[in-house]
């Protein structure tokens, strides 16, 4: 119906203007270039307060598009395009698909809820009754490495018959020795489980998770579920560009399923825009530890460690990507400029740190005027020169400037460029 067309030209939020009867026409219309003038004519015409002229209002819409900037007669035209016949089957194969999917996932629910009986574990039972209801077993939880592979070298037991030995055993130093190793053992897995902690402490309070949800108490399939919808959030904020949100909603799904190597991309890559380039290495790392095979995780760590100045690093990640996509046409040119960048500051090609060549050594070289002789002096090269020095002294030259480069600290024999445009 046309009292219930869609607003396209924004007609609500027009600005008030005058509109005489004088102003319906065509001939006004087609000269009319003031957008908001326009707008209160359509307004107008649509009201049906001067009558409906359906001819009219398509014309003054029209003039209106034309007169418009570019990008929003773009965005009208976009939604004035009716969907396809194609696009409505596969929207509707999407939603069938999607409540299938959602019928899965919550029949999955129910059976995990009935298996974990959540009410029976926390309730007692009655006092003089036996416990009927199933309760539901700890996890066990795996053990640390720890306890698992140190092993302690036990000696060689001194035979029963070899009085001489057990004359020289020294009770006392053996019964230390045990307690130290058992005191370093217990140590050691202690720092372990502390170190544990530490982290799921560090990643629950990255995510600012609030203190009513008990990860420990939720099944599999609910923290899927969760994690789902906080890295659904965190996309949004993403595209909008609020990226501290982002970083929040990332790391409260990361915070349910701590194995998602997707998640772990897309908070390197919201590291990557806010400028954080270790924590967006460290996210990127992650990702891989979880995927090797994830190509996003090995372009975006490269792309991380090219803004950090690790070139060599970063040439072997877009190699690997280039090995997992390729013809990867963004790739290989990330590649080509981060080569050209690595040759500038170590000046070897290929990303490999192991062919960097030896010490160079320190040559002067003295030019006489008369015989035209060259003289050649060898020093013994330094332990901190890295790089090959020429100093060429002339006897006949006026100037005498110093050599701008005796300045240069040795430890630093080049300055590495560091790209943060963005």
């Amino acid at each position: 119906m046309e009292g219930t067309a869609v607003d396209y030209f924004s007609l609500h939020s027009r600005k008030k203007r005058e509109v005489d009867i004088e102003m319906l026409d065509y001939e006004f219309v087609n000269k009319c270039n003031d957008v908001e003038l326009l707008k209160n004519i359509l307004a107008v015409l649509q009201s049906g307060k001067e009558g409906r002229y359906p001819h009219l209002e398509q014309a003054t819409q029209n003039q209106l598009l034309k007169s418009l900037p570019k990008a929003e007669r773009e965005r009208i035209d976009r939604m004035q395009v009716k969907p396809t016949i194609s696009d409505i089957d596969n929207e509707r194969r999407a939603l069938a698909n999607w409540e299938l999917e959602m019928e899965n996932k919550s029949t999955q629910l129910e059976m995990e809820a009935q298996q974990v009986n959540k009410a029976a574990r926390s309730r007692p039972a009655v006092r003089g009754r036996p416990n009927d209801t199933p309760q539901e077993k700890a996890p066990v939880k795996a053990p640390l490495i720890q306890e698992l592979t140190e092993q302690t070298k036990t000696k060689k037991a001194i035979p029963a018959y070899d009085w001489r030995a057990w004359e020289k055993y020294d009770v006392e130093q053996a019964e230390k020795e045990l307690e130290l190793k058992e005191e370093r053992k217990a140590a050691l897995v202690q720092q372990q489980k502390e170190e544990i902690e530490k982290q799921n402490q560090r990643r629950l309070q990255e995510a600012s998770m609030p203190l009513s949800v008990d990860l420990e108490s939720l099944t599999l399939t609910e923290r899927e579920v969760y994690a789902l919808n906080e890295k659904n959030k965190g996309n949004e904020c993403f595209k909008l560009g609020e990226n501290d949100s982002a970083l929040l909603y990332y790391s409260r799904s990361l915070a349910y399923d701590p194995k998602n190597a997707i998640v772990y991309a897309n908070r390197a890559l919201t590291h990557l825009r806010l400028k954080n380039f270790a924590k967006a290495e460290d996210d990127c790392t992650q990702a891989i530890a979880l995927d090797a095979s994830y190509f996003k995780a090995w372009s975006r760590r490269g792309m991380t460690r090219f803004r950090r100045g690790k070139y060599a690093e970063a040439i072997t990640d877009f190699k690997t990507a280039l090995r997992l996509d390729p013809g990867n046409r963004e790739i290989e040119k990330l590649l080509k400029k981060t080569e050209e960048k690595w040759l500038e500051v170590d000046g070897t090609r290929g990303g490999t740190i192991d062919n960097t060549p030896a010490p160079f050594q320190r040559f002067e070289i003295i030019e006489e005027d008369s015989q035209k002789n060259l003289k050649v002096e060898q020093p013994r090269p330094t332990q901190q020169q890295s790089f090959k020095r020429f100093e060429i002294i002339e006897d006949d030259d006026e100037d005498d400037d110093d050599d701008e480069s005796e300045n240069i600290p040795n430890e630093k024999p080049f300055q590495r460029f560091e790209i943060l445009e963005d």
